[in-house]
C-alpha cells in the first residue's frame, strides 16, 4: 500500500526524492486539510498509548504493518479506524524512543491553493487544489518563481515590506487570484521489517 504524506517546509534529513530510502518519524492528521480524494478513509490501525516519564498518556502509537505514527491527544487503544493522512514532523526526530517508519518515495507531488485578491493579503479559496509532479521535495519547488543570481543587489534596491504594506503598493497590478505552493504530498510505499 502506498501511504500520502503531506511534507511543509520542515526541515528533513533529505530532501525526499524519488526512489530514495527514507526513515523518519510520522504524526496522523485526522484533518490534513486536503481534498476528500486525497485522504485515506476507513483506515484500519493498532493504536497503542504512549506515555510521558511519569506515566501519564500523552499520544497514541498507530500501527499497520511496517508502518508507524503517532496520534497526539488521543489516548484509546485497541483497533481503531481513522479518516486522515499521514503528516511528517521534524520535531518528532528529537523524540528517539518514537520508532521509525522506512519506505521508499515513489511519487512526490507539490501541494498548491487558489488564493483570491482581498483588500490587503491573498484569502485561500477552501478546496481548490492543484497538485503537480515533481522528482524530489526541495523546497525550492515551492516557488514558481525564477532562483535569483548569486550577484548581490544594489544596497538602494532593496526595500523589505510587509505583506500588507506590499498591497497596498502593488494592489492594481495584482491578479485576481493566485496558485500558491504550500507544501508537498508524498507518496511512500513502506519496506519490509529487517
Amino acid at each position: 500500500m502506498l501511504w500520502p504524506v503531506l511534507l511543509d517546509t520542515s526541515p528533513r534529513d533529505t530532501v525526499w526524492s524519488v526512489g530514495e530510502r527514507i526513515s523518519t518519524r510520522l504524526r496522523w492528521l485526522d484533518d490534513p486539510d486536503l481534498p476528500d480524494d486525497l485522504m485515506l478513509r476507513h483506515v484500519a490501525l493498532r493504536a497503542g498509548a504512549l506515555l510521558d516519564v511519569d506515566g501519564e498518556p500523552w499520544a497514541q502509537l498507530l500501527e499497520a504493518g511496517d508502518l508507524r505514527a503517532i496520534r497526539a491527544g488521543v489516548y484509546e487503544t485497541g483497533e481503531v479506524t481513522l479518516d486522515g493522512c499521514l503528516g511528517f514532523d521534524a520535531f518528532l526526530g528529537m523524540i528517539n524512543e518514537l520508532p521509525a517508519t522506512v519506505g521508499v518515495v515513489r511519487r512526490v507531488r507539490v501541494v498548491r491553493d487558489l488564493h483570491d485578491r482581498g483588500a490587503d493579503e491573498w484569502i485561500r479559496r477552501p478546496g481548490a487544489v492543484r497538485l503537480t509532479d515533481v522528482p524530489d521535495a526541495s523546497p525550492t519547488r515551492l516557488s514558481d518563481e525564477p532562483m535569483p543570481d548569486d550577484q548581490d543587489p544594489d544596497p538602494g534596491t532593496v526595500q523589505i515590506m510587509s505583506p500588507e504594506e506590499y498591497f497596498q503598493l502593488a494592489y492594481d497590478q495584482l491578479p485576481e487570484e493566485q496558485w500558491q505552493a504550500r507544501g508537498f504530498l508524498v507518496d511512500l510505499e513502506l519496506s519490509p521489517s529487517a
